[in-house]
């Protein structure tokens, strides 16, 4: 398939990080707090485990929200850059035909995640030991390790939802969209290495921080490819499903 090119956004650096700062680290601590003061003020005596499950929840659709709001706003908006949606990737032409080829680019992630994940463990466990990875991943896997536990179905249904629509549609309408086409303005095909760094480093894992940016640079191709979101996000989804189902089963 021909590449295609990829709108470009002029704005400053300092405008994606400002708005990834307010949605991914303020948004989410004000959420899991507001949450965790809700479940017993409702009368919803849950054990710990579950009130935290249900906060991490919380915080997941909030950060979502408050993603696709600001970058939304910005870029589109008349205080902002005043651009079309379009240049953010929205577009539905030909949506399903890019859904299938994000379906499909889905499982090859994957195989990518999965294959990834464990060279990266060997590699950190051979230069800083076991204990020391475990602790690394026990990290890392904070939310996902959510999946596994008991939990009531709303409070399950709230995980599942924010990690397997809500995080893939924010993360790439800000990650593929906003971010890729700010830095495809300075670095022309370039951005795609830029970008996939930007959103490995944005989860600031230190165990799968390469595996995480394998994706983001072929979900990034994808959208260079495809010209639009749709085939990422698919894509995206269903890597976060797989994990989610995986893990409960």
């Amino acid at each position: 398939m021909r590449e295609k090119s990829a709108p470009a956004i002029r704005d400053t650096l300092l405008n994606p990080a400002a708005i990834y700062i307010l949605s991914a680290l303020f948004v989410p601590r004000a959420a899991m707090v507001l949450a965790r003061a809700f479940l017993p003020a409702a009368g919803l005596d849950f054990p710990p485990e579950v009130r935290d499950a249900a906060a991490a929840g919380a915080a997941l659709l909030a950060q979502g929200a408050a993603l696709i709001a600001i970058t939304l706003s910005h870029v589109t908006g008349p205080r902002g850059l005043g651009l079309s949606v379009r240049v953010l990737g929205l577009s539905a032409d030909r949506w399903l035909s890019r859904a299938g080829q994000g379906l499909a680019a889905g499982l090859a992630l994957l195989l990518v995640n999965i294959v990834g994940s464990r060279v990266a463990v060997l590699v950190f466990e051979a230069l800083l030991g076991e204990e020391a990875v475990a602790r690394h991943v026990d990290r890392e896997r904070a939310v996902t390790a959510l999946f596994q536990l008991e939990l009531p179905p709303a409070v399950l249904a709230l995980l599942f939802v924010g990690s397997v629509l809500v995080a893939p549609l924010s993360e790439e309408l800000f990650f593929r969209g906003y971010v890729h086409g700010v830095l495809r303005a300075r670095l022309g095909s370039r951005a795609a290495y830029a970008s996939a760094a930007a959103f490995a480093a944005a989860h600031a894992y230190v165990v799968h921080f390469l595996p995480l940016f394998f994706i983001g640079l072929l979900l990034a191709r994808l959208y260079e490819r495809t010209g639009t979101l749709v085939a990422p996000m698919a894509a995206h989804a269903v890597v976060n499903l797989a994990v989610a189902v995986s893990l409960r089963l």
